[in-house]
């Protein structure tokens, strides 16, 4: 008698306990079971990723699929290129890749403001407090996209060096900069084009003393839902309303919309597809753009 096979998701990550909030999604997307790791290495990940793909046999391989998470992003990537090594036809299984939320979070940010800029190409970017996973994304896929970045941290030697690193790694324009008062911030931001919030949950970085400096038609957007907003006067469900004369704005719910059904559609994805599928941040991204675009 046939066994009726059951679809699992592996959940690798490098926080020591995995997130309720991914393991949720992976249910809802309809896995009949999800199976965390915490605390996940290299090594632990060559390890585990034999034992998932080698005990369905070739023709069950298809029936599983790996979700990798985790606060540490390089170690995260790192993980994937383990993963993807320690696997060869016909024991492959599909799997994604989205640290902390960033992938699919930055990916939604970014879709929202290219598409309502038109594109972002010879755009202008600043994303102060950009020095944690979703800035570090969002910079990188904004360069991609031809815009020039700042990112602004309040420690320069750090974030000239992250900015140093992603112009390399991406082949863009990112520059790292000081940002640690109203003061230090409006020189940089009174003639940028686009500024993303992505700092840490309740903390504003925009004042209203520095959103009134901004030239009108400039766009703001934060990715943060815990009040206080990232931007003052910026409403988590606001979606390119003007906030102040001239200056638009699109909040955290409107993004996290996107985000959701974006990461929805990505595992969704893996749990179907029968060739091996490996999606990442540009995969995410596509997705989110087909979805602004329908």
């Amino acid at each position: 008698m046939a066994t009726e096979r059951k679809h699992l998701l592996y959940f690798l990550t490098t926080e020591a306990h995995p997130s309720p909030f991914d393991i949720n999604m992976a249910y809802d997307a309809g896995f009949h079971a999800v199976i965390p790791y915490g605390g996940v290495t290299e090594e632990i990940a060559a390890l585990l990723v034999q034992d998932i793909i080698f005990s369905r046999g070739p023709k069950g391989a298809k029936f599983s699929a790996i979700f990798i998470g985790g606060n540490d992003e390089d170690l995260a990537e790192r993980i994937r290129e383990t993963a993807v090594k320690n696997m060869f036809p016909p024991f492959q299984c599909s799997m994604m890749i989205d640290p902390k939320g960033a992938y699919t979070t930055a990916v939604a940010l970014v879709a929202k403001v290219d598409k309502a800029f038109g594109g972002l190409k010879g755009k202008k970017v600043a994303i102060p407090g950009g020095t944690g996973p979703v800035g570090r994304v969002a910079a990188t896929l904004c360069a991609k996209l031809g815009s020039e970045v700042i990112i602004g941290s309040r420690r320069l030697a750090e974030v000239e060096k992250l900015g140093q690193q992603l112009s390399e790694r991406t082949g863009g324009d990112i520059r790292g900069v000081l940002m640690a008062t109203d003061e230090g911030k409006i020189p940089h931001l009174r003639d940028v084009n686009l500024i993303l919030t992505t700092g840490k949950a309740g903390i504003e970085m925009i004042s209203e003393t520095v959103l009134k400096t901004l030239r009108p038609g400039t766009f703001v957007a934060d990715v943060n839902a815990v009040p206080p907003t990232g931007i003052y006067a910026l409403s988590v469900d606001d979606d390119m309303k003007e906030i102040v004369p001239g200056i638009r704005g699109i909040g955290a719910l409107a993004i996290g919309v996107l985000k959701y059904d974006v990461e929805m559609e990505m595992l969704e994805t893996i749990r179907t597809s029968d060739k091996f599928t490996v999606l990442d941040e540009n995969a995410a991204l596509e997705i989110a753009r087909r979805r602004l675009s329908a």
